[in-house]
């Protein structure tokens, strides 16, 4: 007696519907160029999210110049009350930029990436 093929259809269905629905919304590249005026600052990321339980832990980057592509939840991307870059380099003031989902999805849709290029200030 034969098998039906019924049962071995309906796994790989559910095995691809869980497959598609893992990809589809759990994070979204965002492209990040991140360059400084003198080059060679450090970057790091602090996401400071409304979302219970996201650490405030500081994620070193690179150095600059730095073009990367960097994963980020989008619960954080729609929670987020901001996106915290921080510069720093031996001899300058440490440099801090903040980006908010909003401002982040509306630099995307404009540029196509987040651009940040501050100049260095000496410090005393």
């Amino acid at each position: 007696m034969k098998k039906s093929p019924t049962n071995f259809v309906k796994l790989i269905t559910i095995a691809l519907s869980m497959l598609l629905l893992s990809a589809c919304g759990g994070t979204k590249t965002i492209p990040l160029t991140i360059q400084s005026d003198p080059l060679g600052a450090h970057v790091a990321l602090q996401v400071n999210s409304s979302v219970k339980g996201t650490p405030k832990e500081w994620i070193y980057l690179g150095k600059t110049p730095l073009d990367i592509k960097r994963k980020i939840n989008t619960k954080q991307l729609k929670n987020a009350q901001a996106f915290r870059f921080k510069m720093m380099k031996d001899g300058y003031s440490d440099q801090i930029r903040d980006w908010n989902g909003k401002d982040i999805k509306s630099e995307l849709r404009e540029k196509g990436h987040i651009f940040w290029n501050p100049k260095m200030v000496l410090s005393n």
